[in-house]
């Protein structure tokens, strides 16, 4: 299968709708829903998004949000289930901490979910004396 990696900038490209699709998928958004403005507002204001395209199609979506200076924040990380276990979540993880470090960033986090834990620990090992909490 061959799989592109690349950065995407949504203030150019309109990609809310193929990354709604894949929210859709993952049960983040309902099926029914065809506003996708609030997708694009969180799109443009992240600090980098990179998408996983087959044929042309987005099987593949990871973001940040970031100060921009020296923490990063990783979300949404999501790849179409007909793609799994090739290699699309490592590979769209490795290229966004790729960009971040190459930016100065040195504190990248992000909490998983239980299906992303074999993708983040190909890459890094969980945090230590570290706890996560949610407002």
């Amino acid at each position: 299968m061959n799989t592109e990696i690349r950065q995407i900038f949504p203030k150019r490209e309109h990609i809310e709708a193929d990354v709604a699709q894949l929210y859709k998928m993952a049960g983040w958004l309902d099926v029914n829903e065809t506003d996708f403005a609030p997708i694009a507002k969180a799109l443009q204001n992240s600090y980098c998004c990179f998408g996983a395209y087959c044929d042309g199609e987005m099987v593949g979506f990871f973001r940040a949000l970031s100060d921009g200076v020296s923490d990063a924040y990783l979300l949404d990380l999501f790849v179409n289930p007909k793609f799994r276990g090739h290699g699309i979540g490592e590979k769209l993880c490795r290229e966004i901490v790729k960009k971040l470090k190459a930016d100065g960033m040195e504190w990248i986090t992000c909490i998983s979910t239980p299906e992303g834990e074999g993708v983040y620990k190909k890459i890094t090992p969980p945090m230590q004396n570290h706890t996560p909490f949610r407002f």
